[in-house]
């Protein structure tokens, strides 16, 4: 879109959307079920023989009635105020989707992977286990881990999951579960850190930032201790600043007892220039 002051700008679209109730209009029917054959019905019988009198509703759901054409509409609209890669780039705060360019989309909507269950014998999805086993290696030899999980299907859930693999490493290795009850996370870190550490039960404890826009180390010495079961790092972090003193700031925690998660939200940034687990 054209700024005839500022130059070219990229912009997604912005719509005064309603919702679809607020288009309801009474009757309008978007699309109808056929009616079941003569055999399925002797099969399956009557429905109420089937549920639960507790579990059948007394009342239809109050659904919004309004016209196929206008759902699409509705919500082809809403898509179009959504960012999107191919709008431009994500440059920081995205950490799931920057990474994925849009021929990904084409792969994952293969059908080996689109559908497969999970509840499928092992003996037919060997190929998509392979691929998996083949990222895992991948993954660890980039980041210099010992093992990898694709567990966690986004950024979010990876916080998630380290913070409660620092939990059960306190309750079942230093059994000090009861004890370490705070998470220490830079102001500069990646924004949902402080969001998972609290979900997880922890007391948030914000490190500033110095001058430079790293972690202040004179800060951390002053907060680590006994309560602290780990520190949330984000590297580079949020303002793109690489922490040069990561290793310092990973001996402060450990010295206290403390783990460090090391969020790789920015990880294009170093990748085959430093490994974390290095």
């Amino acid at each position: 879109m054209s700024d005839g002051s500022n130059g070219n700008r990229e912009r997604q679209a912005k719509w005064n959307e309603p919702l679809l109730f607020e288009r309801t209009n009474p009757g309008v029917i978007a699309h109808r079920f056929p009616t079941p054959e003569d055999a399925i019905r002797k099969q399956v019988g009557n429905l109420s023989d089937i549920i639960p009198e507790s579990m059948a509703r007394k009342n239809p759901p109050k659904l919004p009635e309004v016209s196929e054409p206008a759902i699409v509409r509705h919500f082809t609209r809403l898509s179009q105020m959504n960012y999107a890669i191919s709008l431009g780039t994500y440059p920081l705060g995205s950490c799931t989707m920057k990474y994925n360019p849009e021929q990904n989309n084409l792969a994952a909507a293969h059908p080996g992977f689109a559908w497969i269950h999970p509840l499928q014998d092992v003996s037919t999805t060997q190929g998509a286990l392979e691929l998996m086993w083949e990222l895992e290696q991948w993954l660890s030899e980039i980041t210099g881990m010992d093992a990898v999980t694709l567990q966690p299907a986004a950024g979010a859930q990876g916080e998630w999951t380290g913070v409660m693999m620092m939990r059960e490493y306190h309750r079942c290795v230093t059994q000090e579960g009861e004890q370490r009850t705070e998470m220490l996370i830079p102001d500069a870190a990646h924004g949902t850190n402080p969001a998972s550490a609290a979900m997880a039960g922890y007391d948030v404890v914000v490190i500033p930032s110095s001058k430079e826009g790293l972690v202040d180390l004179d800060a951390l010495k002053a907060v680590a201790g006994p309560k602290t079961a780990g520190l949330m790092l984000t590297n580079p972090n949020t303002i793109g600043v690489f922490e040069k003193d990561i290793g310092e700031i990973t001996g402060i925690v450990h010295d206290t007892g403390g783990l460090v998660y090391y969020d790789g939200a920015n990880f294009n940034a170093i990748m085959h220039k430093v490994r974390p687990g290095d």
